[in-house]
């Protein structure tokens, strides 16, 4: 036996255990003394796929497919063309898959049916599907599973099948998808299929259980999944059995583990299939909107989107936690109107958040059509998880309707169904509007018991939910409609230095008893005092600009008048909030705070929005658009204009 002969014997025998390591490198030597035969260079492909060489793996195919065309093997042309194209659409390189699709196509052109066929009728499926067309979907993976039998080839067959499991969801054939699925395991399962076959498998398994919200069935497969995945060595589909197992840590409260396992599962996808590593990042926007990390949550949606996700339903959480429920809706709906089968399967995770986010914005009809819609699809599914979201939406829509018995009926069955599940995000959610429920309904013992059960929840699972949930207190927190003012001196630490100490303080008691003044002219209520600073009040927005406009003269007529004055910046916003305890919490305390962050020396900085409620005329001196902190989509402001001339 030649050199070059021992160390293709003990490649192809490495490759045979699926050693990938060692069968890469000794292709790789044997190559160097002597050009592999095709077979041999698919070997390598696969080799360097499931070593992590993801180069080597594309320029083997390359070669693999030119070497089966010289050699006359259409079929092994055509398989090494439609693994380039998988491989190229997972990347995201659209036009490239389909040069390579269409390629493959003209290799099979009067070639006598293979298993080849099969799969290039199971990868046009998956457009159709994606495209919105089932009829043409259905009809093309049964042809792919009719050829897979035909030709005798079970790791297609388990393909086409765990298709139609995946049409089943998306039409709502809840009766087909469990016989489905399970026949599809089995079938990748059996000896001799291929690692790309059974891990695509296994994966798509873990991901109908999650669409289907049977989680139970979901954590089953993912530790077969990762066992198989352990067991052959392959790299590249650990990443999304670790993706879907972070997706499970998330429901339970795990949401430290959970962030840690999506991280590592995105980092491994970037490099093997950026297609679902943009899932992986939609992953991670529902964890760190849960763990009140806005400013994470956004870095990671902008990876989603920039990776062809829509980023839902954590997009939509989003919004809604940065105040922004317009741009929530707006978003959700794009999400709900995609006829896509991956959008379609989402959609069970979407409509809760679109309830929310209708009833923020008040559009009572769209989030009564959302709660049938789940509804209906609690019923179909027969899981516990839509029952109880839908539970959930229900005792939301009737809160807002003011028929509190309804909602709390609602309410309290959806929250003993998410306990069950030991899902303490979406229980502590539930419990906020439980409390709320009951204050409407007269019960604020109740309520307080809600409150105080909310709040336990919540630390022990570290999940940040509206600052509802805080300590216990004599009354939970009722939402009112505000306007909130933020002021504060600029520079005023190195004035204070210029200054000295007493000099500074008197002029802060000077500048204290101005601001207080104008808040009580106003109609203001002072909230807070930072030092040198206020958060401030009122009833209406035309109170609240007018005190900003107020406040800023007194300082330009002290300083024209004495020489001096402080200059102060000023911002404002308008919206619902929590009251408690003389204090005001929420996304829309939060969004004036950052308002005013962004305003300049001597400016009043109020949102477009609050100026658009105000009854009064309001004089601009020109607008913004802010880019502001944790906040995802920019926000336009509107620059008051408030000398004496104005």
């Amino acid at each position: 036996m030649s050199g070059s002969e021992h160390l293709l014997d003990g490649a192809r025998s490495a490759f045979n255990r699926n050693d990938w390591t060692a069968a890469r490198a000794a292709l790789l030597e044997a190559d160097a003394c002597s050009p592999l035969v095709p077979d041999d260079v698919e070997r390598l492909a696969w080799s360097c796929r499931w070593a992590g060489d993801q180069e080597g793996f594309v320029n083997s195919l390359e070669r693999a497919e030119t070497g089966f065309m010289d050699a006359g093997s259409a079929a092994g042309a055509a398989r090494m063309a439609l693994e380039q194209a998988r491989h190229h659409k997972q990347m995201g390189d659209e036009a490239v898959a389909l040069t390579c699709f269409l390629r493959a196509l003209e290799h099979l052109q009067d070639q006598p049916e293979s298993a080849e066929h099969a799969q290039a009728q199971w990868a046009l499926s998956f457009t159709h599907m994606e495209a919105g067309d089932t009829a043409a979907a259905r009809a093309g993976l049964n042809e792919a599973r009719a050829i897979a039998r035909r030709v005798r080839s079970p790791g297609m067959e388990a393909l086409a099948v765990q298709g139609l499991a995946h049409l089943a969801v998306a039409e709502g054939g809840m009766r087909e998808v469990i016989p489905l699925v399970d026949e599809a395991a089995a079938l990748a399962m059996r000896p001799g299929v291929a690692p790309i076959h059974a891990g695509y498998v296994y994966c798509s398994v873990i991901s109908i259980c999650r669409a289907l919200c049977d989680w139970g069935r979901a954590t089953e497969w993912t530790k077969v999944s990762t066992r198989y995945c352990e067991r052959e060595s392959i790299a590249g589909y650990t990443g999304l059995c670790r993706f879907h197992q972070g997706e499970i840590d998330r429901l339970h409260g795990h949401l430290a583990e959970a962030e840690e396992r999506v991280m590592q599962a995105c980092a491994e996808l970037l490099e093997v299939n950026r297609y679902s590593a943009g899932w992986g990042f939609s992953e991670l926007v529902e964890i760190r909107v849960r763990r009140g990390d806005l400013a994470g949550a956004e870095e990671a949606l902008a990876q989603a989107v920039a990776l062809g996700d829509d980023g839902q339903p954590g997009r939509g959480r989003l919004l809604l936690a940065q105040g922004d429920a317009k741009a929530a809706v707006r978003s959700l709906d794009r999400s709900l109107g995609d006829p896509g089968f991956l959008a379609r399967e989402r959609r069970v995770f979407v409509l809760p958040v679109h309830v929310n986010a209708s009833l923020a914005v008040g559009d009572e009809r769209a989030a009564a059509e959302s709660v049938a819609e789940l509804e209906a699809l609690a019923t179909r599914l027969g899981t516990k998880g839509p029952a109880a979201a839908a539970a959930i939406a229900r005792g939301a829509l009737a809160l807002h309707r003011g028929d509190t018995a309804a909602a709390i009926e609602a309410l309290q069955r959806g929250i003993r169904t998410w306990c069950e599940l030991d899902a303490p995000y979406e229980a502590v959610e539930a419990r906020v509007l439980l409390a709320r429920a009951l204050v409407a309904d007269g019960d604020v013992a109740g309520a307080r018991l809600e409150i105080k059960a909310a709040e336990r929840m919540a630390t022990e699972a570290g999940v940040a939910v509206d600052l509802d949930i805080g300590p216990a207190h004599d009354a939970p927190a009722l939402r009112t409609v505000r306007t909130f003012l933020f002021s504060d001196i600029v520079d005023s630490t190195r004035l204070a230095e210029a200054m000295g100490d007493a000099a500074w303080e008197q002029l802060l008691r000077w500048h204290d008893r101005t601001l207080r003044a104008e808040f009580d002219r106003w109609r203001g209520e002072e909230v807070k005092h930072g030092g040198d600073g206020f958060f401030a009040v009122f009833g209406q927005p035309g109170d609240g600009i007018g005190c900003a406009a107020a406040i800023q003269r007194a300082l330009a007529r002290h300083g024209a008048e004495h020489g001096f004055a402080p200059t102060v910046r000023i911002g404002l916003h308008a919206g619902e909030a929590s009251a408690r305890d003389d204090d005001y919490f929420g996304s829309a305390v939060t969004r004036a705070a950052r308002i005013s962050a962004a305003a300049g020396p001597g400016e009043v900085l109020a949102s477009a929005d609050l100026v658009a409620t105000c009854e009064q005329a309001v004089a601009v001196a020109g607008q913004r658009t802010l880019e502001l902190k944790g906040i995802a989509e920019p926000v336009e402001a509107v620059l008051i204009a408030w000398t004496d001339q104005a």
